[in-house]
């Protein structure tokens, strides 16, 4: 069978502009440092490529809220180590006011000290976090919880919890009500038990020093012990908090570094293969160069020459 010519050196074009296409894409592989030039090139690897850069997505997501949360709790951390602090210097201002050579002056001035650690507390419960939110005031989160009314200090948060998604079907709570953390006490009473709140139970042992009610003293001294004790339980709380968020900030750590790798190899380029192939390449660009020459000096004279 004969073949013209023209087949030949059809075919030697063919060859010549495939090794130019695969010395580009080689040289556009270097480059960008990806294996894909176009998606069409590999559809199955490109998404591949895709569903692996979303999972990162959503780890990396993960884990800024998570360490969001874990601010969060170092504030609320931090604020209940401190009123365990002032608690404890309020309970000793308190037995000082139980001296009964204490004159009335002694008491009004111990009266003076109770209220500013009384308030110490009530700026601690009012902390905030990095972004200006109040801790502690359940949902609603830009405004103090805890203001003064009428001489008393309330509570004006709620008790609403707030999640967050800190993991694939996993939510984490992040904020404490000020009312479960600066809790009240039950007070036994003539009329039976009620309830007081934390800020009253500071404001009656204040007016039980000034006024020497040896009673009243006794009765602050046993409740003040009681915000102690819970204030401890809610640190214990935020410390087991603390390291859920931990583990979890580590398991999702773990598991982006594993998708990076995974990216890496079906996305990344191999330098030292491709420029190895890119060789190759050269050469058979410069095989097919050369063939397309010597076919193109084929001609009828040349051949009737011979």
């Amino acid at each position: 069978m004969q073949i013209s010519t023209s087949y030949r050196f059809d075919r030697a074009i063919e060859n010549v502009t495939r090794a130019q296409q695969a010395l580009a894409k080689s040289q556009t592989q270097l480059g960008t440092g990806k294996q894909l030039v176009l998606p069409s090139d590999e559809p199955v690897q490109a998404q591949l490529i895709e569903r692996l850069g979303s999972a990162l997505a959503r780890q990396e997501s993960f884990a800024k809220d998570l360490q969001t949360v874990q601010h969060r709790f170092e504030v609320e951390e931090t604020a209940v180590r401190a009123s365990m602090t002032t608690l404890t210097s309020f309970k000793d201002q308190v037995i000082q006011g139980g001296n009964e050579s204490y004159a009335n002056l002694d008491r009004k001035a111990l009266g003076v000290a109770l209220r500013n650690l009384r308030d110490q507390l009530v700026d601690l419960g009012n902390a905030r976090d990095r972004a200006g939110q109040y801790v502690f005031g359940g949902s609603r989160v830009g405004a103090a919880p805890f203001v003064e009314r009428d001489g008393a200090i309330v509570y004006e948060g709620d008790q609403t919890g707030v999640f967050v998604t800190t993991g694939d079907q996993r939510l984490q709570q992040y904020n404490r009500s000020g009312a479960d953390v600066f809790a009240r006490v039950v007070r036994q009473t003539a009329d039976g038990a009620r309830g007081v709140e934390f800020f009253d139970v500071l404001d009656d042992a204040i007016v039980a020093v000034e006024s020497g009610d040896r009673a009243g003293l006794e009765r602050s001294l046993r409740e003040v012990d009681e915000l102690y004790a819970h204030a401890t339980l809610t640190l214990a709380d935020i410390g087991g908090s603390q390291s859920n968020v931990e583990v979890q900030l580590s398991v999702t750590d773990d598991m982006a570094l594993r998708l990076k790798a995974m990216r890496s190899e079906a996305e990344d380029v191999d330098y030292a293969q491709t420029v190895s192939e890119m060789s190759k390449q050269m050469l058979a660009l410069e095989a097919a160069m050369s063939s397309l020459a010597r076919i193109s000096e084929l001609n009828l004279f040349s051949y009737l020459g011979r």
